[in-house]
């Protein structure tokens, strides 16, 4: 039976849009290991699995409901320039989908049950509401209440287990981490010991998003799942852990913050041999320690929507002393296997808006 979304109304998502900021110096207590909703992946793909099966391309009869998560038109709003949720790649489907789901459970206490119903109507019903017991808008084609879909998506959610750590691995490479988690896997460096920041495969799906301006000063936003591997794109030493592991806007940070509110968040800030620094922001985990020396491909962090954060992305920023650079025309250097060049050479300006 298909299950279609009624409606997501706004519970505080007008945060959602991509309003992302990030000095990424400020000082901090340091941490090597925060937990923040590790258990997101799971929850996904409970979603995927109970609305289309896993089908990016689904769409829904009678309905505006389209995607892997069965997004209205009217709560997908555009988001990545796409018209429909069936439009756009996986990578940006499950980026909407991250973003909403840490939402709802930062505003019920990481209650994961509360989830299916708040996806199913749109909102939480008070205990005693009639509204649990009643199928909504069965003229669209629904069957179940919201009581009784709960029910059948906690049962799949308990179902979704992570895989099993494999029993013939002999290297690193090979190794099963659980995302989100303190321990990372690392990919080979390029040539003169470079690598992309994430999975190739996520810039195979759109690379224009390695030329994408920042919004008000040079740096650069990739808009990626939860807890996507961040890798080094240059080796060097770590000199800055940020450990904030709470989103700016869904803690009442408000314009200025806090004096506990952190812009970065979750991060990590690697000094080179020439003394550039690389800041990468807005993770659930580090993978790295304070003054460890580490390589290009490491990984250093798991992405997230820490910090002063609109939805999971992954802020990264160049500086060369102390001036910001843009890292667009590098990252995209190093996507065709292009010499990338050196940072100083890195222009400041024309990479924001």
């Amino acid at each position: 039976m298909k299950i279609v979304i009624i409606a997501l109304t706004p519970l505080a998502f007008g945060t959602l849009f991509l309003t992302v900021f990030s000095s990424g110096d400020e000082t901090l207590p340091t941490a090597t290991c925060v937990t923040v909703t590790a258990h997101i992946e799971r929850v996904l793909a409970t979603i995927r699995t109970l609305e289309s099966g896993g089908d990016y391309t689904a769409r829904a009869r009678g309905a505006t409901a389209s995607g892997a998560y069965q997004f209205l038109d009217s709560t997908w709003d555009g988001y990545g320039g796409y018209r429909h949720a069936s439009d756009a790649p996986p990578a940006v489907q499950d980026a909407k989908a991250s973003a909403l789901v840490s939402d709802i459970l930062q505003q019920h206490d990481d209650d994961v049950s509360t989830i299916p119903v708040i996806w199913y109507i749109g909102h939480l019903p008070d205990a005693g509401s009639v509204e649990w017991d009643r199928v909504p808008a069965p003229e669209a084609g629904n069957r179940l209440t919201p009581r009784e879909y709960q029910t059948r998506w906690m049962a799949e959610y308990e179902r979704q287990q992570a895989p099993a750590p494999s029993t013939t691995s002999t290297t690193a490479v090979d190794e099963v981490v659980a995302p989100g988690g303190c321990s990372g896997v690392g990919i080979d460096a390029l040539a003169g010991g470079w690598s992309l920041p994430g999975p190739r495969a996520l810039i195979d799906a759109d690379p224009s998003v390695l030329s994408a301006p920042h919004h008000d000063y040079p740096a650069w936003d990739w808009i990626i799942p939860m807890n996507t591997p961040i890798y080094a794109v240059r080796g060097g030493r770590v000199v800055s852990i940020k450990s904030w592991p709470h989103n700016w806007w869904t803690s009442g940070c408000g314009t200025n913050g806090g004096e506990a509110c952190s812009t970065c968040g979750v991060g990590v800030i690697i000094e080179d041999e020439q003394g550039v620094r690389w800041t990468y922001c807005h993770g659930t985990n580090v993978t790295v320690a304070l003054d460890a020396t580490i390589e290009a491909g490491n990984q250093i962090m798991w992405s997230g929507n820490t910090g002063r954060s609109g939805t999971p992305h992954l802020h990264f920023e160049i500086r060369v002393d102390g001036e910001q650079r843009c890292p667009q025309s590098l990252l995209s250097r190093l996507y065709t296997s292009a010499a990338p060049g050196e940072p100083v050479s890195l222009t400041s300006t024309g990479c924001w808006f």
